[in-house]
């Protein structure tokens, strides 16, 4: 046991010594720097302070630092999480056998399914950061702007959430949210590794999971795919936001999460055995 966390933790090194793995932490903070200075212009401002007073709650109290951040999350962590998750997952075995790495590390005592588990935990591992560090410099972000206080807002018609809570419950549903969020966005970390364990080139990896990711959005928004529904990933992958119902629905949450989980254990299976039937000597 002490061998395979030394061996994870070479594998994560290995990872985070790509430049491209911190592309996206960066483009983050210029996205939310940007959407902070559109929320706090007079024209989205009011569209917020209109929401807010038809439902008898002051603007002052619930534009906050914590309604910022929920907006900022929710407006593009999907579009951009999802390019950036699937940019480092779909490099993680693609690039090595591409570069002809993968010869050199199964000349070793070890199996090639090790290896590959130590490649999926390591992109979980990243998924999981990525989303997280979203989810909190959006935070502080709102709080430089705004300053801590204010209750939170939840605004987020295709779920059918509106919701408002004061700063410790807002709070602990923001935090609650930004795990199960992680947990959604781990799928995409799951769909890229699968194609990535494929012989093709690390950029047809990543572009075929994000394409797989975004067509499904985009049929899910369609509203003649509504008897569908429930074959379509992205739908799971948004049961974050019921956090912030009133009542949690729980029964929901646990069976969305488990499919999610399913689906991720079923692409990674899927992924060794392709890998496993490859010639990596030619």
């Amino acid at each position: 046991m002490t061998l395979f966390f030394t061996q994870w933790g070479a594998e994560l090194r290995k990872m985070l010594s790509r430049k491209r793995t911190f592309i996206g932490f960066g483009a983050f903070l210029l996205l939310e720097a940007v959407l902070l200075y559109v929320f706090k212009r007079d024209g989205s401002a009011n569209f917020f302070r209109r929401i807010i007073s038809r439902q008898g709650e002051a603007f002052e109290s619930y534009f906050s630092a914590l309604t910022l951040g929920f907006l900022i999350v929710a407006s593009a962590v999907f579009i951009l999480g999802g390019i950036y998750i699937t940019l480092v997952a779909g490099d993680v075995v693609a690039k090595e056998s591409e570069d002809g790495n993968l010869r050199l590390l199964l000349a070793r005592p070890i199996s090639r399914l090790r290896l590959l588990v130590l490649k999926f935990l390591s992109c979980l591992v990243y998924s999981w950061i990525l989303i997280q560090f979203i989810a909190w410099s959006a935070l502080g972000l709102g709080v430089l702007l705004q300053g801590w206080g204010g209750g939170l807002f939840v605004f987020a018609p295709d779920q059918g959430v509106l919701e408002f809570y004061n700063a410790s419950d807002g709070l602990y549903r923001y935090a609650l949210a930004s795990v199960a969020l992680s947990l959604s966005m781990s799928l995409a970390a799951c769909v890229a590794f699968f194609f990535s364990c494929w012989r093709i080139k690390p950029s047809a990896a990543t572009i075929t999971a994000l394409s797989y990711l975004l067509i499904d959005m985009i049929v899910k928004r369609g509203k003649f795919m509504e008897s569908y529904k429930h074959l379509l990933m992205t739908s799971y992958m948004e049961s974050w936001v019921h956090l912030y119902a009133e009542r949690i629905p729980w029964a929901l949450l646990l069976r969305n999460y488990s499919i999610l989980a399913g689906v991720g254990l079923t692409l990674f299976v899927l992924g060794v055995l392709v890998f496993e039937s490859r010639d990596l000597k030619s």
